[in-house]
């Protein structure tokens, strides 16, 4: 959050990030596709480690979806020397990885051994769901000997990449690759989000829940002021002053549907607004209702549904305008004022604080659909 009242978020100046492969129009299309199956892969894995199920088929969907997108830029493209020379001279920082996972899907598509995750798990979590957190399985020697030399030459960077490591942050490093090759690979939904993410927020973790999220907290911070929030709309239903700022808070909407409230300072609001995200007043009390039997993955808390189009009551505001504080006609300010000091009091460590807010500006806490 910004750190001076009345000082908003620097907004980036940089443009698309420069590919590293060029590619035709006639390429990219086909190849989004497959960096979407990619995407939904992760997706899928993350979601099945909440349902403590076996986790060894989403591995290998991921493991194929992977190396499918790697053949299709080394033998698919019409000038694929420049991709090539990620694994050579211009080696990339990733290019182990990327190596370590074609070892992987060829150990699963050559030799009868099952590819799957350790079953040195941990697990996660509580009340707001468990989820289980799974490392890349060792591959025993015998196994190896039966690969063919050029798959045997890729067990190093297998072991020095992927064994050993949390499934779920090296998918997301494979995701991070594929859109340093080329931005115009992302596979985007109708809201221009990549697809099949943000990833459900797991209470107490930190790790990434976007594949464009950067690894460093502080560079986190500043990249989730400086995106637009997620959903497609923000319901305010009021104004709370802590320690002598003021903060916007009510509700996030996909759809008809809120998963999570959000607090703003009324400066990051208006910076929000400014970079073309829509927030809106209107009587919520009296046009909402309660919706959370119809999600019951929804750990997070209560659901809540609007009962028709948002926009049929609630109106565009173009700025949010520093005020006394208010409450909106049957809100409940004293449980409001409790939401806004999880991210705003200084007496929690700021790691905690950070939790919620990333998960409510990300929309980050949306079940599957």
């Amino acid at each position: 959050m910004p750190t001076e009242p009345n000082q908003p978020p620097t907004a980036t100046t940089k443009g698309e990030p420069q590919a590293l492969v060029s590619l035709s129009a006639a390429e990219v299309l086909p190849l989004r596709e497959a960096m979407g199956d990619l995407q939904r892969s992760v997706a899928g894995y993350y979601a099945e480690t909440a349902r403590g199920g076996d986790l060894g088929p989403s591995v290998r969907t991921f493991l194929v979806a992977a190396q499918t997108l790697n053949e299709l830029l080394t033998k698919g493209i019409t000038q694929p020397e420049s991709y090539k020379n990620l694994f050579l001279t211009g080696r990339h920082s990733a290019a182990d990885l990327i190596d370590a996972v074609k070892f992987a899907r060829n150990i699963a598509q050559h030799v009868l051994h099952i590819v799957k995750p350790s079953n040195d798990v941990t697990l996660i979590g509580g009340t707001l769901g468990l989820r289980v957190y799974a490392v890349w399985d060792d591959v025993p020697a015998h196994v190896v000997a039966k690969l063919r030399p050029g798959t045997q030459r890729l067990e190093a960077p297998y072991r020095s990449t992927l064994e050993g490591q949390e499934v779920t942050r090296t998918m997301m490093a494979v995701l991070r690759f594929y859109a340093d090759v080329s931005p115009k690979l992302v596979h985007r939904d109708s809201r221009g989000e990549w697809t099949g993410f943000p990833l459900l927020s797991q209470p107490g973790m930190d790790n990434p829940l976007h594949p464009e999220e950067p690894l460093d907290s502080a560079e986190s911070r500043k990249w989730i002021n400086q995106r637009t929030p997620g959903g497609d709309c923000r319901v305010v239903c009021g104004q709370v002053t802590i320690d002598g700022r003021p903060y916007v808070y009510g509700h996030t909407f996909v759809g008809r549907y809120s998963f999570s409230p959000f607090v703003e300072t009324v400066v990051q609001a208006n910076y929000d607004i400014s970079i073309g995200y829509t927030y809106l007043q209107g009587n919520i009390a009296a046009n909402i209702e309660d919706a959370t039997d119809r999600f019951p993955l929804a750990h997070q808390g209560p659901v809540i549904a609007s009962r028709s189009e948002v926009f049929s009551w609630a109106s565009t505001i173009s700025r949010i305008e520093l005020c006394v504080d208010w409450h909106g006609p049957g809100v409940d300010a004293v449980s409001w004022t409790r939401v806004v000091e999880t991210e705003t009091d200084t007496r929690l460590p700021e790691s905690f604080r950070f939790g919620p807010r990333r998960a409510r500006r990300l929309n980050a806490l949306v079940p599957p659909r």
